[in-house]
């Protein structure tokens, strides 16, 4: 879980979302559209600010009979603070307030966060992007190129809103066929967080 949800936070940003794709209706963007499409969503979507909000996280493994859907609500605070808390089914929590200097995965993780910030929520370095439109949706498709991610993915898909560029769903789809998906709500973005959501309990 701890892992899933630094994962997850490395591709966030804001509001909520049922559907898994953009639709039959979508169409592949090329060129000039393409950019225009890209540009709106980096902007909406920085990370190097403040963010709080809820979330239904819905898990879905060949090795379950039904999806795991978990309900909380989250808090970050670029570049180091996370508060995660899982509300429903079983209340957990998880919190980090700084990198751990022992903690190599933490430490990995959080570059890849500083990265994020630093080249935006879609980067052709690190994926082959292909976005796609339908009237209301723009879905971006994330395929890793770097080795370390394709280890841990066959794709990221992002859902975003065609008139704001912001996220409203990320899907995880993991090597061996399981996925992760991720849907935000109640958003707030760029206040100033209490200090204690990431006091460690």
């Amino acid at each position: 879980m701890k892992r899933i949800c630094l994962l997850l936070l490395l591709s966030l940003c804001c509001l909520p979302l049922s559907a898994q794709t953009a639709g039959k209706t979508a169409q592949q963007l090329e060129g000039a559209a393409r950019d225009r499409a890209i540009a709106a969503i980096l902007q909406a979507n920085d990370l190097r600010t403040t963010l709080q909000f809820r979330f239904v996280m819905t898990r879905h493994s060949a090795l379950l009979t039904e999806d795991v859907v978990s309900r909380g609500r989250a808090a970050y605070a670029y570049p180091d603070k996370v508060r995660w808390e899982v509300e429903k089914p079983r209340p957990s929590l998880f919190v980090m307030n700084g990198i751990n200097p022992g903690d190599r995965r933490q430490q990995s993780l959080m570059r890849h966060v500083a990265k994020l910030g630093e080249k935006g929520l879609i980067n052709e370095t690190d994926f082959n992007v292909t976005v796609y439109a339908s009237p209301e949706v723009w879905q971006v498709d994330l395929i890793p190129l770097r080795r370390d991610l394709s280890q841990l993915f066959t794709r990221i898909t992002l859902l975003t809103d065609v008139g704001t560029g912001a996220l409203r769903s990320i899907v995880l789809s993991e090597q061996g066929g399981d996925t992760t998906q991720l849907e935000l709500s109640s958003v707030v973005r760029g206040e100033t967080l209490d200090p204690g959501l990431f006091q460690k309990p």
